[in-house]
């Protein structure tokens, strides 16, 4: 979903749903009273029961708040009524009736003047690519800020904590690395002011400690610090680190949404696009297998009430697939009664949000359920040192995007990359150095690649890239890119500075007819080789 451009693009984009929902309402009011006089039988019950449960959801959403709580009245009647016998139920319909009657006025009174649901101009979306740093180490500094610029980020050096104070008064960073003590004494745990100033802007707390103890951990948690590295420090890992963090910022994750209420589920994807994350609206609960399997969220934000399926009924046949188990399904809706709310999680659902609930207190209950089904995802997927996805991860990406573009007869590209005389870089530098490498590699491949692109370290220095909806000249094109900026990076060891290539083979569904993803990975592996063969440095398209 696009996301508006700014403060009064998206005060408009709201104002247009609320519009768009304040002009269904009078019709809705009128489809319940239109199905009590319908008849006897219990389709209308059914009927009054599903429109005022959306109703008792959206309306709080909307800015009716008083008119939400009138529904979800209506629906505990209905509901009550439901379970009565046909003569019980005639006794009661009156009273059903007149609540309804009661709401239809409502609804024309309230088109009058309409309480404004000021959530969204709450919301902050962060994306930044600056690092501060305040280590009080020089060469340690030096190093990082040369592997961070290397990759575009802007690097700012700081030697006291009242400095980097008074830059956060003009500007506000991504990424705070700093040393828990200065070498004048100085304690970041003292600095109250700017620790809250980091907090409110929402930039990211690294911390740099000498002493690894378990009393250290529990001063550096409270700070709300989002890593912490002891000296001597990793520096390949801490560049993961800080790059994942920039790829948080950039993108929260994926929300796939099921509800049957269209213009509820529009103002969710505003409300979450707004702040970062991908949003996808179900298209037609027939197809959510399908449509889940492409879009591949990180979490399913779903109705518990829909005419033609419940929530909990979507929820056991999504578990039924191994490879969306891991998906957290958060259920969003109006019911009040908590053990109903327990038997709907108990198909397969993770957590129970009650609406209406305000936007912010959305954002900010998703995202933190969100990071955390991220971490999760990546420590299964994830490589630990570089942060691309692990051999067996990579290969099923290609397997799905081959099917994919078998279905719709699109373009596929896969590419195979392997860093040259990687052994020789090794043996020279050691180990620790050979590390630094492959994560500028991966690094530059995150960076470079689209979200839909898929990269994966596939063996030791080599790496595989799966390009959906690619064709070869495209492929072959950002892998040079790719190739021109990683040649250029110039790397440090025992005072002798060197830099390194890659050679890669490329491969396109349209180069020959494929039956299968492995046989395309076996086709970039020839190519590799080919590239190889001619003095590496280069790119070699494969030819059948």
């Amino acid at each position: 979903m696009k996301t508006p451009n700014n403060k009064t693009d998206l005060s408009a984009a709201f104002n247009q749903l609320r519009q768009r929902f304040a002009e269904s309402l009078p019709q809705r009011a009128a489809a319940m009273s239109e199905a009590m006089q319908a008849g006897h039988d219990a389709a209308r019950l059914r009927t009054v029961i599903g429109e005022s449960h959306k109703l008792a959801g959206a309306c709080g959403t909307f800015g009716y708040s008083m008119l939400g709580a009138m529904a979800r009245q209506i629906e505990q009647l209905a509901r009550v009524v439901q379970q009565r016998s046909l003569a019980e139920q005639e006794q009661a319909v009156p009273e059903l009736v007149n609540l309804i009657r009661e709401f239809e006025r409502a609804v024309m009174q309230a088109m009058q003047a309409a309480e404004q649901n000021a959530g969204y101009v709450q919301l902050q979306a962060v994306a930044r690519s600056s690092v501060w740093l305040l280590l009080d180490d020089e060469p340690l500094t030096e190093e990082i800020r040369i592997q961070l610029q290397g990759f575009g980020l802007q690097v700012q050096i700081f030697n006291q904590f009242a400095q980097l104070a008074a830059k956060l008064r003009e500007q506000t960073p991504a990424i705070v690395f700093s040393a828990t003590t200065l070498s004048n004494g100085e304690s970041l745990f003292k600095q109250t002011w700017l620790l809250n100033e980091l907090a409110k802007q929402q930039s990211r707390l690294i911390v740099l400690s000498d002493t690894d103890s378990f009393a250290m951990r529990i001063r550096i948690a409270q700070l709300r610090a989002e890593g912490v590295f002891f000296t001597p420090v990793n520096v390949p890992e801490l560049i993961t680190h800080i790059s994942e963090l920039l790829d948080y910022s950039a993108s929260s994750g994926k929300v796939y949404i099921v509800d049957d209420d269209k213009l509820l589920a529009e103002h969710y994807a505003l409300v979450l696009t707004h702040v970062g994350i991908e949003t996808r609206i179900s298209n037609k609960i027939d197809n959510i297998i399908e449509e889940v399997m492409q879009f591949q969220p990180d979490l399913i934000l779903m109705d518990i009430y829909m005419p033609e399926y419940s929530g909990a009924e979507i929820a056991g046949v999504l578990r039924q697939y191994r490879s969306l188990k891991r998906i957290p399904i958060v259920f969003l809706s109006s019911e009040q009664n908590k053990s109903l709310q327990i038997s709907a999680m108990s198909h397969g659902a993770d957590d129970f949000i009650t609406k209406p609930i305000d936007d912010v207190q959305l954002t900010q209950a998703l995202k933190v359920r969100l990071a955390r089904s991220l971490q999760l995802k990546n420590l299964i997927e994830k490589d630990s040192l570089t942060s691309l996805i692990k051999h067996a991860a990579i290969k099923d990406a290609a397997n799905m995007e081959f099917m994919r573009a078998k279905r719709s007869n699109s373009p596929l590209s896969i590419v195979m990359l392997d860093i040259d005389h990687f052994k020789r870089v090794n043996d020279s530098y050691g180990h620790a150095t050979g590390d630094i490498v492959i994560t500028a590699l991966a690094t530059l491949l995150r960076k470079r690649i689209r979200k839909t692109d898929r990269a994966g370290r596939y063996g030791g220095e080599e790496f595989l890239l799966v390009l959906p909806d690619c064709p070869t000249e495209q492929a072959c094109q950002l892998t040079e890119q790719i190739l021109q900026s990683f040649a250029a990076l110039h790397f440090n060891a025992d005072g002798q500075q060197f830099s390194c290539t890659f050679s890669a083979g490329v491969v396109s569904s349209g180069d020959k007819v494929f039956d299968c993803a492995a046989s395309m990975i076996a086709a970039a592996d020839k190519a590799l080789y080919q590239a190889k063969a001619a003095g590496r440095n280069q790119i070699k398209c494969y030819t059948a």
